[in-house]
């Protein structure tokens, strides 16, 4: 999705403000340290979805999250298919499996 330069960079801003660097932080820490992307959410305060959106949006950030992800996630799942999303697998791969088939 494009959008023009102005409506970018106010949804940059808007993204570092609701997500500032402090509560960006402390999701990664609650990753690392082996809670699953939705009850870390909801212990910071927000959604899955609104974490997704700053990612999306804050490079940075989403390169870090993915990366943390995938750090962490299970060995035992199928990533990259629909059944490791499936079983709560939040991986790039996948998320990337369910966006393909979704």
């Amino acid at each position: 999705m494009s959008y023009p330069i102005n409506d970018t960079e106010e949804l940059i801003a808007n993204a570092e403000e609701e997500f500032p660097p402090s509560l960006r932080s402390r999701l990664i820490a609650k990753l690392r340290m082996g809670a699953h992307i939705d009850d870390a959410a909801r212990e910071l305060g927000v959604t899955p979805q609104r974490i997704f959106s700053a990612a999306r949006l804050l490079s940075a950030f989403g390169e870090q999250l993915d990366s943390t992800l995938t750090a962490e996630r299970d060995p035992s799942l199928p990533h990259g298919t629909v059944t490791g999303y499936n079983k709560r697998c939040r991986c790039p791969q996948c998320r990337g499996a369910v966006n393909r088939n979704g």
